[in-house]
């Protein structure tokens, strides 16, 4: 067991640098780029590929942190200092992200996050990022499904699982992305990792772009390649409504995909360095750009979430809860680990039994929901669905110049 809550390691923003760079591009296929390489940074944390373990988070816990990042330092790094965004092509050792250049030097804007456990049977939880100086929202919701195939674990989305919203106020578009289908093997080795196997589909109605990224099957024997394979491309949101979820999954094979229609291709490894090549027509002739890196995971860091000291965190937020669990594990007192979360989780069905009795369901501090919330996970035709809302009031506000007052 890793000392940390699922609500804290679950998190998609392991680079809010990239994340605040995407309302940045100045037109709709490098915005959807700039989506693209945030969707593989947020596997950082993978890195490594030590698969883990954190606590499962109780009903009603919340996780609240926030990052203060710089949009450009003094000799043009992004705040994690890794040169995967060359703008001079292939294997560029510029340490320019996209944004360089857009801000002032030592500038920086502020990233929240709020996170809630809203159910737990099943276990789901919503998630909310947003930097206001950027007019961008990141949002969804989790639900995981598990499945055992032979000596593999299969996990995927949920049924409340619909994939990332991410907002941008300054253009209006809306993008999702659906999450794809992963498998923890090695078991028998005795070293675990993650490998991908699946298609993630991201859609944006407004600017009419698609982009399929698909993660390529491994094979059995051999080392895994982690290769992924993608292309960006024009269609319409509101044929898509039309088609059966077999008809859509068809015509998302990159087979299928009209040339004519693709504005950029994608290559790479989702665990290593990603390419990316533009396609434009001019008089009816098709031009390529020079192929650019836009990520490396080899040298990718999740940046430091901040939060408030625990003695001022809200009774519900994630490391106060598990403070003591945490610091037995840290001490490699797994006795005393164990009688921790027995205690919590003993506590956690009090407080569920009590609920019951008054017959009371749990309601999120939170989070609202204009649209459904089950049904089968896939590009969704409603963009409101399993997409979460802040009730009035419930804003995660760090007061500037202070050291971490919040007022919800």
């Amino acid at each position: 067991m890793d000392p940390v809550s699922n609500l804290e390691f679950w998190n998609y923003n392991d680079r809010p640098d990239y994340f605040v760079d995407i309302p940045d591009g100045d037109n709709e296929v490098e915005r959807m780029i700039r989506v693209l390489r945030w969707w593989f940074a947020k596997d950082s944390k993978w890195r490594d590929q030590r698969v883990r373990k954190p606590y499962n988070s109780v009903l009603g816990e919340r996780f609240l942190c926030w990052w203060d990042v710089d949009l450009k330092d003094g000799d043009g790094e992004s705040e994690n200092g890794d040169g995967d965004m060359g703008l001079d092509g292939v294997g560029s050792d510029s340490n320019m992200t996209l944004a360089d250049g857009d801000k002032g030097a030592g500038e920086k804007v502020r990233v929240t996050c709020i996170a809630e456990q809203i159910s737990h049977h099943p276990p789901v939880s919503a998630y909310y990022y947003e930097c206001k100086d950027k007019g961008i929202i990141g949002r969804g919701v989790d639900h995981i499904a598990a499945r055992f195939t032979g000596t593999n674990i299969k996990v995927g989305p949920g049924s409340q699982n619909h994939g990332i919203y991410i907002t941008l106020s300054t253009t209006g578009e809306e993008y999702n992305i659906q999450h794809p289908w992963a498998s923890i093997t090695g078991w028998l080795s005795g070293s675990p990792y993650v490998i991908v196997g699946d298609s993630a589909i991201i859609t944006c109605p407004k600017s009419g772009l698609k982009a399929v990224l698909e993660y390529k099957e491994e094979s059995m024997f051999g080392k895994p390649k982690f290769a992924i394979e993608g292309k960006i491309f024009k269609y319409d949101y509101d044929n898509d409504k039309t088609y059966t979820e077999k008809e859509r999954k068809e015509k998302e094979k990159l087979s299928k995909i009209k040339t004519e229609d693709v504005v950029a291709r994608v290559w790479g490894q989702w665990n290593g360095k990603v390419y990316v090549e533009e396609i434009t027509t001019t008089n009816g002739v098709k031009i390529k750009s020079e192929p650019r890196l836009i990520f490396d995971m080899t040298t990718s860091t999740p940046a430091t979430k901040q939060c408030l000291p625990i003695s001022e965190q809200h009774p519900m937020e994630s490391r106060r809860i598990w403070e003591s669990v945490t610091t037995a594990l840290l001490a490699k007192d797994y006795h005393t680990a164990t009688d921790e979360k027995r205690k919590i989780e003993d506590t956690q069905r009090k407080v569920a039994g009590q609920r019951h009795e008054k017959g009371e369901d749990f309601e999120s501090w939170f989070f609202e929901f204009k649209g459904e919330r089950e049904g089968r996970p896939g590009p969704p035709v409603d963009m409101d669905k399993a997409k979460p809302f802040l009730k009035k009031g419930r804003e995660f506000v760090i007061e500037q110049g202070t050291k971490g007052e919040v007022k919800l």
